[in-house]
C-alpha cells in the first residue's frame, strides 16, 4: 500500500508557530501593563498554556501531531526571540547578556519544542482512515490571516502611546536608552518608558510577519495580485518603522539620537513630531486594511472565483465610497487626538454621522440584499455593526475626554474607551477594504457582464 504524500509539515508549522507567538505577546504584554496587579507566579503558566494549547491547535487533524506540534513550538520560540533578549538581558550593564544566556537560550528552544511534541500527541486522536494535509495555498491564505492578527497588537499599543502621551518616553531610536532595542531589560520598562517600548516590539513582530508573508507569497503564489500588495505591504511597515522613529528624533530635545542621551522630560513636540505622528498613526491603520485585503486576495473563495455573475449597480460605488469616507474620517481623528484641533474634532464628530450613514447602507446591502454568500453576508453585517459601535465609542469617549484639560492626564476611564474607539476604527476600515474588494470580485456592475477570471 502506497504511503501517501509526504505531509507539508513546515507551512504548517510555521503558520501555528506564529499565530501562537502573537497570541503568547499579547497575554505578555497585558499581565505586564502599569497598572495591572502583577502576579509573577501566573503569567509563566499563562505562557506555557498558551504555548500549549497553540500546538495543540496547529497539530490536529494531521498525520503527525507530535512531530508538527514539535515544529509549530519552535517556530514560536525562534519568533519569541525577539522579546527573549529583554529577559536575558543585564539590567546593570547596556547591551550585555546575563552570565549563562546561552544554556538558557537552548533550554528555552528545547522547552518549546518538547512542549509542542507532548502537546501534539496528547492532542492527536485516532483516525479511521489517512488525513489528507491542507495544500501548501491553503495555509499560505491562513498565514495572511495571521499577519493580520499580528497588526491589532500594534494599533492597540499605539492607541495606548497616544492616549496616555508617552510617544516621547524612550527618547532616541532605532536604540533604546542608548541600548540596543532587543536587549533593553524588561525591568526597565516601567510607566510610559513600557507603552512606548512595547509599541516597538510589536512593531518589529508586525515586521517580521509582514516580510515571512511576502517570502510565502513569491515562493506559494504565482499571481500578479497577491506578490503586488505583499511587496507594497512590506514597504509600508518598513515605512511605518521609519516614521515612528524619525518622529521621536524630530522632537526637541531628541539629542539621544546621536548618543547624547537626551534627558526624557525635556522631550517636546513640535510642529514637524506632530506631523509625523499624524502621517505615523495614519499609515499604521492603512496597513492593516491593505493586510485585510491581501488577506482576501489569498483566501481559497479568491482563487476559486465568483460563484454566480452577481447584478448589483449600487454595492461597488457605495462600498468605495464608504472606503473613501473613512480614510477622510481617520485624517480627522488623527488630527484632533495628535494636533488638538477643536475644528478637526467637531469635523470629525459630524461626519461620523456620514460614514455610519453610508456604512449602513453598504453593509446592509452586502449583508442582507447578498444573504445567500456568505462572505458578502459575514463582511456587510460586520460592516454595519463596527459603525454602529464605533460611533458609540466615540461619543463616550468625547465625554469622557473634553471635560479635562489638556495638560492634565486623562483618566483610566477615558484612556480605555479612547483606545478602544482607535482600535475599532482599525477594524472598520479593514472591513471596508475587504467589503470594497470582495465586491469587486463578486460582483458584476450591471447585468450581462462578465465576472473576472478565478486567477485574477
Amino acid at each position: 500500500m502506497s504511503p501517501g504524500p509526504r505531509p507539508r509539515l513546515f507551512p504548517r508549522a510555521l503558520t501555528g508557530g506564529f499565530a501562537t507567538a502573537v497570541a503568547m505577546w499579547i497575554v505578555g504584554y497585558l499581565t505586564h501593563l502599569p497598572g495591572v496587579p502583577r502576579l509573577p507566579y501566573l503569567v509563566a503558566p499563562l505562557l506555557i498554556l498558551t504555548l500549549a494549547a497553540g500546538c495543540a491547535i496547529a497539530s490536529r487533524s494531521c498525520r503527525r501531531p507530535a512531530l508538527v506540534g514539535a515544529r509549530v513550538g519552535l517556530a514560536a520560540a525562534l519568533v519569541n526571540l525577539l522579546v527573549l533578549g529583554a529577559i536575558l538581558a543585564e539590567p546593570a550593564t547596556t547591551n550585555a547578556l546575563r552570565p549563562g544566556w546561552l544554556i538558557t537560550l537552548g533550554g528555552f528552544l528545547a522547552f518549546s519544542a518538547a512542549l509542542g511534541f507532548i502537546s501534539g500527541a496528547v492532542a492527536a486522536r485516532p483516525r479511521p482512515a489517512p488525513l489528507d494535509e491542507p495544500p501548501a495555498t491553503e495555509w499560505h491564505a491562513r498565514f495572511g490571516v495571521v499577519a493580520c492578527a499580528a497588526a491589532l497588537p500594534v494599533l492597540l499599543s499605539g492607541g495606548l502611546v497616544t492616549s496616555t502621551n508617552t510617544g516621547l518616553a524612550v527618547p532616541d531610536w532605532p536604540s533604546s536608552y542608548n541600548a540596543n532595542m532587543f536587549l533593553y531589560p524588561l525591568s526597565r520598562m516601567t510607566g510610559g518608558i513600557y507603552y512606548e517600548h512595547a509599541h516597538r516590539l510589536f512593531g518589529s513582530l508586525v515586521g517580521l510577519a509582514v516580510l515571512v508573508l511576502l517570502v510565502f507569497t513569491f515562493i506559494a503564489d504565482r499571481r500578479t495580485l497577491p506578490r503586488t500588495l505583499a511587496t507594497i505591504a512590506f514597504i509600508t511597515v518598513c515605512a511605518q518603522g521609519i516614521l515612528g522613529g524619525v518622529r521621536v528624533t524630530a522632537a526637541s530635545g531628541g539629542g539621544a539620537a546621536s548618543g547624547g542621551g537626551a534627558d526624557p522630560a525635556s522631550m517636546a513636540d513640535n510642529s514637524r513630531s506632530l506631523a509625523l505622528a499624524l502621517l505615523h498613526g495614519t499609515t499604521a491603520q492603512l496597513l492593516f486594511a491593505l493586510l485585510c485585503v491581501l488577506a482576501a486576495v489569498l483566501s481559497t473563495r479568491w482563487r476559486s472565483g465568483p460563484a454566480a455573475s452577481r447584478a448589483d449597480p449600487m454595492l461597488r460605488p457605495l462600498s468605495g465610497a464608504l472606503l473613501g469616507a473613512l480614510v477622510l474620517q481617520l485624517l480627522l481623528g488623527a488630527a484632533t487626538r495628535h494636533l488638538q484641533s477643536t475644528h478637526a474634532l467637531i469635523t470629525h464628530i459630524l461626519f461620523a454621522l456620514v460614514v455610519l450613514a453610508i456604512a449602513t447602507l453598504a453593509g446592509a446591502r452586502a449583508g442582507y440584499r447578498h444573504a445567500d454568500d456568505p462572505v458578502l453576508r459575514r463582511t456587510g453585517r460586520a460592516v454595519m455593526h463596527l459603525a454602529g459601535v464605533q460611533v458609540a465609542l466615540g461619543l463616550i469617549a468625547a465625554f469622557l475626554v473634553l471635560p479635562y484639560a489638556k495638560d492634565k492626564a486623562d483618566t483610566t476611564p477615558a484612556v480605555l474607551v479612547a483606545t478602544a474607539h482607535q482600535a475599532t476604527g482599525a477594524l472598520l476600515l479593514g472591513g471596508a477594504a475587504m467589503l470594497f474588494a470582495w465586491s469587486r470580485r463578486l460582483i458584476v456592475p450591471a447585468r450581462g457582464a462578465t465576472p473576472q477570471p478565478a486567477g485574477a
